[in-house]
């Protein structure tokens, strides 16, 4: 029930997070959406399989795999970042939509 629960809140964030990637603009903000809402569908997931196989071996490999997921997905999306700054992309004045300011 919890299991399935959380699956359904997984798919609540990736069409919220979805939508606000179409919705920003620049590069650099498109990529923080992206890595946010890539962390916490992973996490709501990978619990929600945790939840449902219970305590096994499975379960262990699941651990160990959202810890290592959690600990690489922002270095390789600053490794990105860097790299398209460095390529000469620059973000846009402000680092804001013209809306808010």
């Amino acid at each position: 029930m919890i299991a399935d629960l959380l699956l359904v809140l997984a798919w609540i964030f990736l069409a919220f997070g979805v939508a606000g990637i179409f919705r920003l603009e620049g590069v650099y903000e498109t990529l923080l959406s992206s890595s946010k809402i890539d962390s916490v569908v992973v996490l709501t997931v990978v619990i929600s399989l945790m939840l449902r196989l219970g305590f096994s071996p499975m379960t262990l490999r699941l651990l160990i795999l959202l810890v290592f997921y959690l600990a690489t997905n922002p270095v390789s999306n600053q490794m990105i970042a860097a790299s398209a700054y460095r390529g000469g992309l620059l973000p846009e004045k402000g680092g804001i939509h013209p809306w808010i300011r």
